[in-house]
């Protein structure tokens, strides 16, 4: 099955010290998918501390609706299935 590819940008802004830990994630995403490997992939978002994102996209031509396939207390997953 083959689906549509679409190119996006989202603004990020958050303390420095969190950059590397994030971006790391992300690489850690693209390689998964490289090898066509699923795994969870965790980011503590810690609140009560220093880690407070922003995120911004076009919310005209981009849905962020999707409901989490699985939500224990908080912890949340999320998968397009």
């Amino acid at each position: 099955m083959k689906y549509e590819k679409i190119t996006f940008n989202i603004k990020c802004t958050m303390n420095a010290r969190w950059v590397p830990h994030f971006l790391a994630m992300l690489k850690y995403m693209q390689q998964l998918g490289g090898l066509g490997s699923s795994r969870k992939i965790s980011f503590y978002s810690d609140g009560d501390g220093d880690y407070r994102p922003k995120f911004e996209w076009d919310e005209k031509t981009l849905d962020s609706s999707a409901k989490p396939i699985e939500d224990n207390k908080g912890d949340r997953l999320y998968d397009a299935g």
